[in-house]
C-alpha cells in the first residue's frame, strides 16, 4: 500500500454519483486521542537492509466527516462518506487523513418522532489518502519530506440523537499506514519505510439535513 495516490476530486465524485434524489445528509465534527503503536523503520545501508525503533505516541486528533445516508428504496441503513482529520502518530510526523467510508447503521428505539430510531449504532470501512508530512527526525535521522500513501479507515460507533437534527457520537477508529521517506543517513540518504497502526477514540457531534 506504498505510495498510491487516490485523488480527492475522485472520491467527492464517488461520493456525489451515490446521492439518491431523497438522502439523509450529515456532517459531523468531532476530537479525542489517538495512540500509534510503535515499530520499526526499515532502511537499506551499505547494501544490507536495517531497522531502528520508533516510538510511537498519544495525540489529539479532531476532524470532519461529510456524508449521506439513503432514504430510497428502504435503503437507510446504508450510506457513504469523506472523513477529512489531523493527529500526529509520532513526534516529529504529522498526518492528514482524506478518506471515502462506506458505512451501515442499525435503528434503535423508534417512535413517530425518531422513525429511524434515536439510537443508531454504526460501522464503516474504507480508505484514502494519508499525507504525513515529517519534519525533523524520524528515528535516529533527519527528514524533511511528505508521503502521500494509500491507508485503510475503520469505524464503529454509537450515535444518539437528541432531536430528529442533532446528534452526539462516541466512536472508535483504527487506521493503518505505510509511509515512506527519504532521510539522511552519513552525508547522504536512502528510502525509509515503516508501519503507523493507530487506535483513535471519538467524540462527536453531527447534524443531520
Amino acid at each position: 500500500m506504498r505510495r498510491l495516490s487516490v485523488p480527492l476530486s475522485v472520491m467527492l465524485a464517488v461520493l456525489l454519483c451515490a446521492a439518491p434524489a431523497s438522502a439523509e445528509w450529515f456532517l459531523d465534527a468531532y476530537l479525542g486521542p489517538a495512540v500509534t503503536q510503535n515499530d520499526n523503520l526499515t532502511f537499506t545501508l551499505f547494501n544490507q537492509e536495517q531497522t531502528e525503533h520508533i516510538s510511537g505516541r498519544s495525540s489529539p486528533e479532531f476532524g470532519l466527516r461529510g456524508g449521506l445516508w439513503l432514504t430510497d428504496f428502504d435503503l437507510s441503513w446504508l450510506g457513504f462518506a469523506l472523513d477529512v482529520s489531523y493527529f500526529r502518530p509520532t513526534t516529529d510526523v504529522q498526518t492528514i487523513p482524506i478518506t471515502f467510508l462506506a458505512m451501515v447503521r442499525y435503528s434503535l428505539l423508534k417512535d413517530e418522532e425518531f422513525p429511524l430510531g434515536r439510537v443508531q449504532p454504526y460501522a464503516g470501512l474504507g480508505g484514502g489518502v494519508f499525507i504525513s508530512n515529517a519534519s525533523g527526525s524520524i528515528g535516529f535521522h533527519d527528514v524533511d519530506e511528505t508521503s502521500n500513501d494509500f491507508g485503510l479507515d475503520l469505524r464503529l460507533g454509537l450515535s444518539y440523537l437528541f432531536t430528529p437534527n442533532w446528534a452526539a457520537f462516541t466512536e472508535y477508529r483504527f487506521t493503518h499506514v505505510e509511509p515512506s521517506w527519504k532521510v539522511k543517513v552519513f552525508g547522504g540518504e536512502t528510502s525509509a519505510d515503516t508501519n503507523f497502526n493507530t487506535h483513535h477514540v471519538l467524540l462527536g457531534v453531527s447534524y443531520r439535513f
